[in-house]
């Protein structure tokens, strides 16, 4: 009996996370849930749980590379999903790695919980990250995805140039290399959460698409790991990034429009929210009628 065909392969680099919120758990159910086949390069292994994360312990990179090398030497890979790394000789042993598969289409998240410590040098280690994350990853990069208010940040500490008072922390990475930039309203006040997309050689001073999504109540933790890895399993499937944008928000909407508390602390998205019983949750658009996002693209 021949072999079954083969789903699109997505690589994903992400630290452990026990509670499945984020890290390598989320992406493989996240990929799995979208009809793709998730292939894993730990990069560290943390303690967190719903409420959020308490430490983390890189793995060295050398075991990064072995790890992905091995998988990229016996398998096609048709996307890769970057998340947490945890030291900048981990962040160069990505850069490498995705130097030599450059035709592969890579979707980079920043928008990672960072640990929630007083420790300096841990500060230290984040700050060096988040800079070598910067000079060699977004470079690389097919689509950014980040939080606003964390490009923000990122701004204001002067670890993200930028050339002008006008010029956004978005079109700084453009202007950096990034392809696209996909930039998450998710903790901006309102009840519209407002997601914006720059890029592909459009002006980067407009918007190549902009997003409007109803605020679900509640706190949730993994929203942006869910966004990226199924962006990344979408141009797995072959999808061009202005399709898959939106298909991607609406997924991780309904998800979110899932979520569960299952401890104490912040609500988890439901990734297999279309295999429940029941009506699946209708993704309504800025009116809340049942029609989707609402997108003003230029």
């Amino acid at each position: 009996m021949p072999a079954a065909p083969t789903p699109p392969l997505v690589l994903t680099f992400a630290p452990s996370d026990p509670s499945a919120g984020s890290g390598i758990q989320a992406d493989l159910l996240t990929c799995a849930s979208m009809g793709c086949h998730a292939l894993t390069v730990m990069t560290g292994y943390t303690v967190q749980d719903s409420a959020g994360l308490e430490d983390a312990e890189a793995i060295a990179p050398e075991w990064i590379d072995d790890q992905a090398r091995s998988l990229l030497e016996d398998m096609p890979v048709r996307a890769f999903k970057v998340g947490g790394l945890f030291a900048a000789e981990a962040v160069a042993a990505v850069a490498e790695i995705l130097a030599d598969y450059s035709a592969v289409p890579v979707v980079l998240h920043l928008g990672a919980d960072p640990p929630d410590t007083d420790d300096a040098e841990m500060e230290d280690t984040a700050e060096e990250v988040m800079a070598a994350t910067l000079e060699l990853l977004i470079p690389q990069a097919t689509v950014v995805v980040a939080d606003g208010l964390r490009l923000a940040q990122l701004a204001a500490d002067g670890l993200l140039e930028t050339d002008s008072p006008e010029e956004t922390a978005a079109q700084a990475l453009l202007r950096r290399g990034a392809a696209w930039v996909l930039t998450t309203g998710l903790h901006q006040p309102g009840d519209i959460v407002v997601n914006t997309l720059r890029g592909g050689g459009d002006s980067a001073a407009e918007p190549a698409g902009e997003y409007r999504w109803p605020r679900l109540p509640g706190n949730f933790r993994g929203a942006g790991a869910t966004l990226s890895a199924a962006l990344a399993a979408l141009l797995a499937n072959g999808m061009e990034v202005r399709d898959a944008v939106p298909e991607a928000q609406e997924y991780t909407w309904r998800s979110l429009a899932s979520g569960f508390q299952p401890g104490m602390g912040r609500l988890l998205p439901d990734r297999f929210f279309w295999a429940r019983q029941g009506d699946e949750p209708a993704a309504p658009g800025a009116d809340g009628s049942p029609s989707g996002p609402t997108e003003d693209a230029s």
